[in-house]
C-alpha cells in the first residue's frame, strides 16, 4: 500500500468489553481474517492477532492504555485470510470498553525491522511456557525482547517507535471517502468531517513545531558548546587576581567573570532541558493526534458504510465517538502544556540574552585588566561573540512566541468538533440514547 492510496479502505473495527471479549466488529474483520461474525465475537481481542504476533504485543497494548488511554501497536491478524498483512492497530479506552482500529501499514521499513523482533520474542515465549512458565510470564518475556529489540535499533520504548513512525502512516491530506446514503446520517457525518479536519490541521501544525524544537535544540547547544569551556578559565582567572596587589578592582573583576560563566551556563543548560521537555510534549501530541485521526477515519468509514441505522451501526459508530471524545481532552490540555512551556522558554530566552551580554561586559573588563598587569594571554578567556549569541537567544525567543501561537486554538477546535459529533450522533434518528 502506498501513501497516495486511501486508508479508509479495509480499516478493521473490533470493541471489546472490559474482560477482554469482543463485542462488536465490522465486516473489514471478516473479509482479513477470513473469519465469520461468530467465529470472532465472544472471543479475546488478543486472539484476533496472527500467530506470529507475541503476546508480549497485546501485553504492551493493555499497559499503554492502563497509562495513557490510548496506544498502538504493529500487527498481523489471524485467520486464513492475508496471513502477510501487516497492520498498524490504534486502540481507545472508553467508558469501559476498548476500540480497536487497524489499518494496513505502508511503513515497510519499520515493519521489516519488527518481523525479526517479533519472530525471536514469540521464540522466547515459546521457550518460557515449555519449562512450564503461565501464559502471562511468558508474554513478560515476550514483551522484555520486543523493547529489547527495539533499543537495539534506538528507540527505548514501544511508543517511540510508534511516534517515529505512526504519523507518516496517517499524513494529512488524504482522500475522505463518499458521504453516506442514509440522510439520517449527514449531520453526524458533517461533525466527523469537521473533526478531522482540525486534527489534519493540528498534524500540520505539530509537524512544524517539531521543525521548531530542533531549532531551539541547536541553538541552546550550540550555546552552551561556547560557554562551558569558559568555567575552567574562570576558575584560572580567580587564581590570577588572587596574585595581583594594589588594588580590588581584579578580584571584583574576575569574581564577576565567574559569576556570569556559572550563572550563563545554568540558564543555558535550563532552555536546553526545557526546549528537550518541549519537544517530548510535541511528539506526544503528535502519538496521539494520528490515533484520532485513525479513529475518525475508521468513523467515516463506518458511516459511508451504512445504508440504514441497525444493531451493527450502534455497535461501532458510538465507541468510536466516545473514543474521539475521550482523546480530546489529553490533547487540549497538551497543547496548553506546550503553549505554556513555549512561554517560559521565550521568558528564559530574553533573560538569558541579557547574561550573556552582562558575561561579555566582564570578559572585556578582564582582558583590560590582563593587558594592564601583563599577564599572560593564557589567562584571557576565549573572547565570547556575545552580540551572535544573544543574537541567537533572541531568535529562540521569537521562535518560542511563533511556536506558541500554533498551539492551542486547534487542540480546542477538535474538542469543539468532537462535542459536535456527539451531539450530532445523539439527534440522529436510532441513536437518541447514545452518548
Amino acid at each position: 500500500m502506498t501513501s497516495n492510496e486511501d486508508p479508509a479502505l479495509g480499516i478493521v473495527i473490533f470493541v471489546a468489553d472490559s474482560s477482554g471479549a469482543v463485542i462488536g466488529v465490522n465486516n473489514a474483520l471478516a473479509d482479513a481474517t477470513g473469519l465469520g461474525p461468530p467465529q470472532l465475537l465472544g472471543g479475546s481481542a488478543g486472539d484476533l492477532l496472527a500467530e506470529e504476533v507475541p503476546w508480549g504485543v497485546d501485553s504492551l497494548i493493555t499497559s499503554g492504555l492502563d497509562r495513557n488511554s490510548f496506544t498502538g501497536a504493529y500487527v498481523k491478524l489471524g485467520g486464513p485470510a492475508n496471513p502477510d498483512d501487516w497492520y498498524l492497530l490504534a486502540a481507545v479506552t472508553t467508558a469501559g470498553t476498548r476500540v480497536h482500529v487497524a489499518t494496513p501499514s505502508w511503513q515497510g521499513r519499520a515493519t521489516d525491522r519488527l518481523t525479526s523482533i517479533y519472530t525471536t520474542a514469540v521464540a522466547h515465549e515459546s521457550d518460557a511456557t515449555a519449562q512450564g512458565s503461565s501464559l502471562d510470564r511468558a508474554a513478560a518475556a515476550g514483551r522484555a525482547e520486543i523493547l529489547s529489540g527495539l533499543k537495539s535499533l534506538g528507540f527505548a520504548a514501544y511508543d517511540d517507535l510508534l511516534r517515529a513512525a505512526l504519523p507518516a502512516e496517517v499524513a494529512p491530506g488524504l482522500t475522505l471517502r463518499e458521504p453516506p446514503d442514509d440522510p439520517a446520517l449527514a449531520s453526524v457525518w458533517a461533525a466527523a468531517v469537521a473533526a478531522d479536519r482540525q486534527v489534519e490541521r493540528l498534524q500540520i501544525a505539530h509537524a512544524k513545531l517539531l521543525d521548531v524544537s530542533k531549532r531551539l535544540i541547536d541553538i541552546a547547544n550550540g550555546l552552551l558548546e561556547q560557554v562551558e569551556p569558559m568555567a575552567e578559565g574562570a576558575a584560572q582567572v580567580m587564581g590570577a587576581a588572587g596574585t595581583l596587589s594594589g588594588s580590588a578592582t581584579p578580584l571584583t573583576t574576575a569574581h564577576r567573570i565567574q559569576t556570569a560563566v556559572e550563572q550563563t551556563g545554568i540558564r543555558l543548560r535550563a532552555l536546553a532541558l526545557g526546549v528537550e521537555r518541549s519537544r517530548g510534549l510535541v511528539l506526544h501530541q503528535r502519538l496521539m493526534l494520528a490515533i484520532a485521526r485513525l479513529v475518525d477515519r475508521a468513523l467515516l468509514d463506518t458511516l459511508s458504510r451504512s445504508t440504514q441505522l441497525g444493531s451493527g451501526d450502534l455497535g461501532l459508530v458510538v465507541p468510536l465517538v466516545g473514543a474521539l471524545h475521550t482523546l480530546a481532552p489529553p490533547l487540549a490540555m497538551g497543547s496548553a502544556r506546550i503553549a505554556a512551556n513555549l512561554t517560559r522558554l521565550a521568558r528564559e530566552a530574553t533573560e538569558a540574552a541579557g547574561q550573556v551580554r552582562m558575561l561579555d561586559t566582564s570578559l572585556t573588563s578582564w582582558e583590560l585588566l590582563a593587558q594592564r598587569f601583563d599577564l599572560p594571554s593564557s589567562l584571557i578567556p576565549d573572547d565570547l561573540d556575545a552580540k551572535a549569541a544573544a543574537a541567537k537567544l533572541d531568535d529562540l525567543r521569537d521562535l518560542a512566541r511563533g511556536a506558541m501561537a500554533q498551539t492551542g486554538a486547534g487542540a480546542t477546535g477538535f474538542s469543539e468538533a468532537t462535542t459536535g459529533l456527539a451531539r450530532a450522533l445523539r439527534y440522529a434518528p436510532g441513536f437518541s440514547f447514545a452518548l
